[in-house]
This record gives C-alpha cells, sequence and structure tokens, in this order.
C-alpha cells in the first residue's frame, strides 16, 4: 500500500542549495529517501524517521518522503508526528491516497472510528484493489461493533481507549532528549529499560553503544555495537558508532581504516563524511576535514555537526572569530546543545604567556644564599607551534652571570611533538657558556576513563662551560591514572664529561590536581646535578604547588631539599604565570 509515488511532486521545486549542484543534489536526496524507505521496511523506525527528515531538509515539499516519514512515525507510535506528516503530504498533493490512508491509521489508532472509517473506505473505492483499505476498513467495522456491544442502548457511542503507547519508543525517545541535553547516566538509564523490554533491537544497542562511550565507558561500547553487528551484520549505525569510539580511544590509526571501509560501501552517507572528516581534523589535515564537512553541508545544509566540524577546523587554524561564527550557526540549529555552548564559552585562546620565577636557597657550613630568577615570554602563532623565549639571573658566592635561550616547541600530531632550544651566556663566570638542546614526547596510549595518556618521552643537552663540556641524556615516562587527576612519571639521567667521568640516577614525580584549580606535586630525586661544569652527586626531595587563580593567571610555589656532599641545599621558589 505505501509504495512511493513521485508522479504527485513532478512539478515541485528543487530547494536552493548554493553549495551543491542541483544534479548532486537530487542524488542525494533520492539516496536518503530510498535508505529511509528500506530502513522502514526492516523495521528500524528510528533510523528511517532520521532519515527522511534529512530528505526533507534538502527538499520539504517532497510528498513521497513526508507519506514515509509519516509511515515510520506510526511505527513508532508517535501519532502526532504521523497525523503532521500525513498533514503535510495532503496540502502538497490533496488527492494523494497513500497520505490519506495514513490519516486513517492515525484516526483509528487515536479512536476516532468514524473519521477512520470515512477515510478508508475513500481510499477503498478509490482503489479497489488495495487490500490494506479494504482490510482497514474490515478492523475498523469490527471495532465499532465491539463498542457498540459494550454500551447500553441509550448510551451514545464513545471512543475506543487509544492504544496504549509502545514503551520502547517512549524510552527511546527519552534517552535522546537527554543525551542532548548532556545527562548521559539518565541517558543511559532509558535506553538499558528499553533494552529490557526489547533485548534484539539493534537501534537501542547503537544508542546505548554510543552513550557509553561518551561515558568513556568504551569497552561496554564496543560490547553493545559488537551485539548489534551480530543481529544484523553490516549495520552501518554499528559500523559507524565502532569508528567513534577509535576516535573517542584516541586511536587515529583504526579510525581512518574503518572509515575509508565505511566510504568504500556507503560513499554518499552523510554521517560517515562527517566522521572523515573529524578524524582528518585529528590528523591535522585540515584543508581535507573543511572540505568533508562542506560535502557534509552539501547533502544536509541543517546538519548542524558539520557546522561545529568546521568552527573546529576554523578554531584549529587559530580564527577564533570565524569559529564562533560556525558554532552560532549550528547553535541556532539545535538550541540548547550543551556540546555547542561549551565552545562558545570557551575564552578565545590566548597566543601569549608571560612567566616570572624566583628562587632563593640557603646553603649549609655558612656558604651564603644563592639566588635564581628568570622571566619568559612565549607565543603560539599556531595551536601547534609555540616560540618561547628566555634570560635568566643566577648568582653564586657574589658571583653573577645572565643567560639567554630560546626554544621551539612544535606538535607534528595529536600524538608526537618535539622541542629544540639554544643558550647563551656572555662572559660567563659559572653557568655554560652556550648550550643546545632537543626533545621529543610519544603518546602511546590515549587519555581513558581509568589510565591514561601515556607517553614516551625523551631530552637531551650539551653544555659548554669554561672548563668542560658536558652531554646529558634523560629518557622518562608519564602515565596519568584515576581519570587524570594523578599523573605518575619515571626518569633516568645520564651525564658525561668530556675526560670521561660518567654519572647515573633518576628522578621520581607525582602530580595531584586536588581540586580543577589546585595541583600539587611531589617526588625524589637521587641524580646527578651538573654544578659550574662538575657532575655532583645529588639526593633531592621538593613539593611543590600551583594555583589558578583566574584563566589567564596562574601563581606557582615551591621547596626542595638537596644533600650533596659538601653542603645541603634548601631551595625555595615562587613564581607565577599570566596568558594574555
Amino acid at each position: 500500500m505505501w509504495r512511493g509515488r513521485r508522479a504527485v511532486i513532478a512539478a515541485c521545486v528543487f530547494l536552493a542549495v548554493e553549495t551543491a549542484p542541483a544534479a548532486a543534489l537530487a542524488q542525494a536526496v533520492d539516496e536518503l529517501y530510498a535508505s529511509g524507505v528500506k530502513a522502514r521496511q526492516a523495521q528500524h523506525f528510528d533510523e528511517s524517521a532520521k532519515l527522511l527528515r534529512r530528505a526533507l531538509a534538502l527538499k520539504p515539499d517532497n510528498a513521497d518522503a513526508l507519506v514515509q516519514l509519516g509511515f515510520a512515525e506510526l511505527g513508532r507510535n508517535n501519532l502526532p508526528a504521523a497525523r503532521e506528516a500525513f498533514s503535510r503530504a495532503l496540502a502538497l498533493a490533496p488527492t494523494y491516497l497513500d497520505a490519506s490512508f495514513g490519516i486513517a491509521q492515525v484516526e483509528f489508532r487515536s479512536g476516532n472510528l468514524d473519521a477512520a472509517l470515512q477515510l478508508a473506505e475513500e481510499v477503498s473505492r478509490a482503489e479497489r484493489g488495495n487490500a490494506d483499505a479494504a482490510t482497514l476498513v474490515a478492523n475498523i467495522r469490527k471495532a465499532q461493533q465491539a463498542d457498540s456491544s459494550k454500551q447500553k442502548p441509550a448510551t451514545a457511542r464513545k471512543k475506543l481507549r487509544p492504544p496504549r503507547p509502545d514503551p520502547v519508543a517512549g524510552l527511546m525517545e527519552k534517552g535522546q532528549r537527554l543525551r542532548a541535553a548532556g545527562q548521559l547516566p539518565e541517558a543511559e538509564n532509558a535506553y538499558r529499560r528499553a533494552l529490557g523490554l526489547a533485548p534484539k533491537n539493534t537501534d537501542i544497542l547503537v544508542a546505548m553503544g554510543l552513550v557509553a562511550g561518551s561515558q568513556q565507558k568504551f569497552d561496554e561500547a564496543g560490547h553493545f555495537f559488537d551485539q548489534a553487528l551480530a543481529i544484523k551484520p553490516g549495520l552501518l549505525d554499528a559500523r559507524l558508532g565502532k569508528v567513534r569510539l577509535a576516535i573517542w580511544q584516541g586511536d587515529v590509526p583504526r579510525a581512518r581504516a574503518m572509515i575509508d571501509d565505511v566510504l568504500g560501501t556507503a560513499p554518499g552517507n552523510a554521517e560517515a563524511i562527517a566522521l572523515d572528516a573529524r578524524i582528518s581534523l585529528l590528523e591535522r589535515d585540515y584543508t581535507r576535514a573543511e572540505q568533508s564537512f562542506q560535502r557534509v553541508l552539501a547533502i544536509d545544509p541543517r546538519n548542524a555537526e558539520a557546522l561545529v566540524g568546521i568552527g573546529d577546523v576554523r578554531r584549529a587554524r587559530g580564527d577564533d572569530d570565524a569559529a564562533r561564527d560556525a558554532y552560532r550557526q549550528a547553535l541556532a540549529l539545535e538550541p540548547g546543545s550543551r556540546d555547542i555552548e561549551q565552545r562558545l564559552a570557551a575564552s578565545p585562546p590566548r597566543k601569549w604567556r608571560l612567566d616570572i620565577g624566583s628562587e632563593v636557597s640557603d646553603l649549609t657550613d655558612g656558604l651564603g644564599d644563592w639566588t635564581d630568577s628568570s622571566t619568559g615570554l612565549a607565543y603560539r602563532p599556531t595551536p601547534q607551534t609555540t616560540i618561547s623565549g628566555r634570560t635568566r639571573m643566577a648568582t653564586r658566592y657574589g658571583r653573577t652571570d645572565v643567560q639567554i635561550d630560546g626554544r621551539i616547541d612544535q606538535a607534528f600530531s595529536p600524538t608526537v611533538s618535539a622541542y629544540v632550544l639554544a643558550a647563551a651566556t656572555p662572559d660567563a663566570d659559572f653557568l655554560a657558556r652556550y648550550s643546545v638542546g632537543a626533545g621529543a614526547s610519544w603518546r602511546i596510549m590515549a587519555p581513558a576513563k581509568a589510565l591514561g595518556p601515556f607517553s614516551l618521552n625523551i631530552d637531551a643537552r650539551y653544555d659548554n662551560f669554561a672548563t668542560a663540556e658536558v652531554t646529558t641524556i634523560s629518557p622518562w615516562v608519564q602515565v596519568y591514572v584515576l581519570d587524570g587527576r594523578l599523573g605518575l612519571s619515571a626518569r633516568w639521567v645520564h651525564a658525561a664529561d668530556d675526560i670521561g667521568t660518567r654519572a647515573d640516577g633518576y628522578v621520581l614525580r607525582a602530580d595531584v590536581a586536588v581540586v580543577p584549580s589546585v595541583n600539587v606535586f611531589g617526588g625524589y630525586g637521587d641524580a646527578p646535578e651538573i654544578s659550574d661544569g662538575t657532575l655532583v652527586p645529588t639526593r633531592t626531595i621538593f613539593a611543590g604547588i600551583s594555583w589558578d587563580v583566574t584563566d589567564p593567571l596562574t601563581l606557582r610555589g615551591s621547596l626542595a631539599h638537596e644533600q650533596r656532599p659538601t653542603f645541603d641545599r634548601t631551595t625555595f621558589g615562587l613564581g607565577l604565570t599570566a596568558r594574555f
């Protein structure tokens, strides 16, 4: 009965879309329509409604899509939405019998038997061979007879009690609403209740996977997606869910391989193209990311996810004003979206950073005090590059050295970064006359709920003193646990001078986020220190605190105690960082 009737809308006008030629737009509408009909026939009503609404966003006057959307909403037992869709179709094509048949079904399920019978009989008379219409007429008459038999003769005929709403559809709708509002635990509860009623419903399984993944329950999310695929192999929504899961886990290579596989079988799927763009953004291929997001908008001009993605690309390139324009457009399409509102609430990136610090050291055995002060300025021309310079003034036993250094930090990917530095001390007395250094970091594990990120790092430095040359190599590892609140690092230190003296040691450190704005650290080291070109075995215990007073201002304090062969040293330090 619910067959398409393209002739009805032959005279309708295509929705004008500046970014897509008419032929491509027509193809996109046809693909979305065909996919929506196929999903409805397979009784995947949520997926069907989503696809058909996308088709209607491109071509609002598509009466065929409106009728199919009406039947999908009937499948979800969403009678008001079904009535609206059928009514819109009839407004466009008043003689569209499938739309009249749909309204008849809505009236029947609502208990309006007289109105339902009149519509169903009109359809049956117009199409004598329409078995669905004939069956509906018979069912309505039976319902009228049953209703009459329950009433006393003097009692007016009452409407049948409307059918009980489908609890699964209601719970799914509730879960979707809660998830959109950012209430993930509550959304999960709604989906779990729906899953208890329909354990093999792939729509629910995919929704459970998405909400679990959003809460960083990655293993559980993967299990739900696998369950959906076991019930329906090749299910597109589940495959896309696994792509999202790989992105959340920071496994960009795996995400890339999976999305390429999906695009091989569904090259025109807007959600797959959007995920391809998101992965390109993680790969720092901003040109491809923006092109893919624009392709999504060509298919679906009201796709808020694509607009958010374009905003993310612009922000990654350092154009925050243009990014905010895209976010505002997305928020107009999805009012109240917590994700978009958070992006708009984020402070504009501060490209400059000023660091000021000073330390005073008290030496035992009457050796006096040492001081060490520094001022540094850093600039981020792009989110991946930082250029910084620093001046340092140190005093030892009445002598003063001033050192100037420069450094460049570069992130090559989300997981790999490196730096180089150079320093010089004019007329050096005890600091190195010049130094060069480099380092690199490789994040081998992305952040997860309980563990991660986990990174491997290495630092190397060469110092040229008036009386010696010292080379230091220091590999170290760092891992965060307890949802990132506790960071642990272990560093091995190897130093050697130009006359063959070698020294090895280690440094252990822990960082704790007490509250989001306050961090404390502490540690112990048994490693060589370089003092006036000499390798000095040193045992150190240290601790400190940092306080983000405001978003642009951080205050720091530290305390350390060293044991050296000839004296002990206690160091007090204060500092601040200002971002602007």
